[in-house]
């Protein structure tokens, strides 16, 4: 009974271990709101739920086109190109993937979109084409980066492109996992082990 007990422990553990590292990255797909019309722009020094707009200004879409999930989604450039940003709980030297959906606005500004997103030692560039798309099949595509904290908190940014002009690139469905470190995989292997053994030696002793 002590090793039943013993095995059943570790492998709690191990699948506990993800969720206690979790981050508390939230509002991903911006559905923390309330707003009901076409798209309504916030500027400088303005939140949207966790996120905070630190330059520019950005557009809460709404109606105007279809979003990648949920009913918002994001102009990363409402009057001129706007920037967000948000700081969330991290494990220094775990490694995080952070994975968003990414179209365009097609009313202008040029055919490809282009943002900037990243936490505060890397930023990466990404693009999306809006050839053949239109509010009704906007083309989301995935795209994704990953990072390793440096500190107990890290800050994850989004930023349009000035040449974009009013018309940005759009951002949803944004998600941030950590990447479970190899002692994680060993711990459950050993527990499952230890049980799977457990189990038939109490089917041989039947």
């Amino acid at each position: 009974m002590r090793m039943i007990k013993s095995g059943i422990a570790i492998a709690a553990m191990a699948l506990l271990a993800p969720l206690a590292q979790a981050s508390t990255f939230t509002n991903g797909g911006f559905e923390d709101s309330s707003f009901s019309g076409t798209f309504k722009t916030y500027g400088e020094g303005t939140n949207l739920g966790a996120w905070s707009v630190v330059s520019g200004s950005v557009d809460l879409i709404n109606n105007y086109w279809t979003p990648s999930e949920g009913h918002y989604s994001l102009d990363l450039n409402g009057t001129s190109a706007g920037s967000i940003e948000q700081t969330f709980s991290t494990v220094a030297g775990r490694v995080y993937t952070v994975t968003f959906d990414m179209a365009g606005n097609t009313d202008g500004g040029g055919k490809v979109k282009t943002i900037f997103a990243g936490d505060a030692d890397n930023t990466n560039t990404f693009t999306f084409n809006t050839t053949g798309h239109s509010k009704g099949a906007m083309g989301w595509e995935t795209k994704s980066f990953s990072f390793t904290a440096v500190d107990s908190t890290s800050t994850l940014s989004f930023s349009g492109f000035a040449g974009n002009k009013a018309y940005g690139a759009a951002i949803d469905n944004i998600t941030v996992s950590s990447v479970p470190e190899p002692e994680t995989y060993g711990m459950l292997l050993a527990g499952l082990g230890l049980l799977g053994m457990i189990a038939r030696r109490k089917k041989a002793a039947k």
